[in-house]
């Protein structure tokens, strides 16, 4: 399917089941599989499980339905949404080139810790730990640069002709196949450990049990805080363009809802795959970015089974490291190709051909890959994000998108209550944490996540761990077995809802007047 308007091409997904896992393709990333694991093992294990969902639920999620509901509505990419937004098509150029940039500069780091996950994934197949101590394969690794530049390199041309072959075409068929992928190894892993592990029970213990004391702290509602923002992406523009590729008649509170609650899961399924069993065999789960590079090689090799599982756990992260990088290159190859009117294969050629370069760099200077980990991933995001927060939320307007774009196609119909929230709470939330992560203000300290934990599950962990369960997992799993039946609205009924809204809005004018 495709949108002709303004005599650009801009495509949509062609099924609800592709549409979901694209988009949970583009905000389940290294965030997820990465540092949300060694976040875990930082703040307080359960503790942060806890304050990490309460965080996406109540403050990220709403901002993503604002975002995504107007980049359906508007349909097109981040140049002329804000060119819509701002009422000027010389800014629009400006911010949404910029921000389109921004996220999109994270490629010029990014390929090379994907790279990384492509490699241990070689190594676990290979058993490498029988012939290098485990701790050492990254080193090794590391300190090749030609192999990390080929295998990047290799990686970007893959993601460029993923792009290359269009929205449904590429980036939702890939994603159809690697996001249950990932899932499903992720799992293979967390029930092996279960029956393979001793003092398994134990690690469940530490990563489920919540700690009141430690729920007292400010500093882990702010660090949860931050990895729902980063896990879910929401402000630079990412959850923007890829809700431009939904059709008009898309329930984006639904569809959003779904996806948001994906990404909470992948976070919370791989910590039960990596932590519990760190702490079974006597692992240090608080090792920070170096868990699952360092730490899990020397899981692996203490584990009978532990070469199979280990490529299994490496290729999940894979497929979560690469569908984040294909949504990094998508949002500034679909801006520009709907910004300037070129077409979708030479946006890919440009901005493709721009990332081999800086793969090939970043992975013989390392002072490039420090420079463009640090600008992008922290600076850039950050700032486009509140921005952007900004611009769809006040700017454009929460209330024109939720009685434009949201309700109009949504089975669920958010009242005004909805719009004072993310006005008054959310996006005031959001901002604040995100200057906190540029200019440290807010309370923090070291949160101690060292406690005795008993050898068998506690009944604390056993009722959490139900919770989970059935509300997390549980919900999840309804609410995309509804995305996936329930039928659209027709053009006709939302056209139908819009002049009834129309009707009942001048009525509420002219008895208050």
């Amino acid at each position: 399917m495709s949108d002709t308007s303004n005599g650009v091409e801009t495509e949509s997904y062609a099924g609800r089941f592709g549409a979901i896992m694209s988009m949970a393709g583009m905000c389940i990333g290294m965030g997820n599989v990465w540092r949300f694991p060694y976040m875990v093992g930082q703040f307080g294990g359960g503790s942060f499980i806890i304050a990490y969902i309460a965080c996406l639920v109540v403050v990220v999620m709403p901002l993503a339905l604002v975002e995504c509901g107007l980049g359906k509505g508007l349909g097109k990419g981040l140049m002329q949404a804000f060119e819509v937004s701002l009422k000027s098509k010389k800014a629009g150029k400006v911010f949404g080139g910029v921000f389109a940039f921004s996220y999109y500069s994270m490629n010029f780091f990014y390929f090379i810790v994907v790279s990384a996950s492509v490699y241990f994934a070689y190594a676990s197949a290979t058993s490498k730990w029988n012939t290098v101590r485990p701790e050492l394969i990254y080193d090794n690794f590391s300190a090749n640069h030609a192999l990390m530049a080929v295998i990047s390199v290799v990686l970007v041309i893959a993601t460029a002709v993923i792009l290359a072959k269009g929205v449904s075409g590429g980036i939702e068929k890939v994603s159809k196949i690697m996001i249950p992928l990932m899932f499903l190894f992720f799992i293979v892993a967390i029930f092996f450990g279960i029956f393979c592990i001793d003092g398994i029970s134990k690690g469940y213990n530490w990563y489920i049990e919540p700690d009141l004391s430690v729920l007292a702290k400010p500093d882990v509602w702010v660090a949860a805080m931050g990895q729902a923002l980063f896990s879910v992406g929401v402000g630079p523009g990412c959850v923007l363009v890829y809700g431009s590729h939904l059709s008009k008649t898309s329930d984006v509170t639904l569809t959003m809802t779904t996806v948001c609650l994906l990404c909470c899961c992948v976070g919370v399924i791989t910590g039960m795959a990596i932590i519990p069993a760190c702490i079974a065999m006597g692992l240090n789960p608080e090792s920070g970015s170096k868990l699952i590079f360092i730490v899990l090689p020397t899981l692996f090799s203490k584990l009978p089974g532990g070469a199979l599982i280990g490529a299994l756990v490496f290729i999940a992260i894979f497929f979560a490291g690469i569908s984040s990088a294909i949504a990094q290159l998508e949002v500034i190859v679909a801006s520009f190709a709907d910004g300037f009117g070129w077409s979708r294969k030479k946006a890919v050629f440009i901005f493709g051909g721009i990332n081999i370069v800086a793969a090939v760099i970043a992975a013989y200077r390392e002072s490039f890959y420090d420079f463009w980990n640090n600008f992008s991933g922290n600076y850039g995001f950050i700032v486009t994000a509140g921005i952007g927060a900004i611009v769809y939320g006040y700017i454009y307007g929460v209330e024109k998108i939720r009685a434009n774009f949201l309700n109009p196609s949504g089975d669920i119909r958010l009242g005004k209550w909805f719009t004072g929230f993310v006005k008054f709470v959310a996006t005031p939330i959001m901002l604040i944490i995100m200057a906190n992560s540029l200019f440290p203000f807010l309370i923090t300290g070291e949160t101690s996540t060292a406690r005795p934990m008993e050898n068998a599950l506690s009944a604390t962990t056993i009722v959490t761990l139900v919770l989970i369960v059935v509300l997390l997992f549980g919900g999840t799993i309804f609410l995309l077995a509804k995305c996936l039946t329930a039928k659209e609205k027709t053009e006709e009924e939302i056209a139908e809802y819009m002049k009834n809204e129309s009707i009942r809005q001048s009525n509420k004018e002219r008895s208050l007047s």
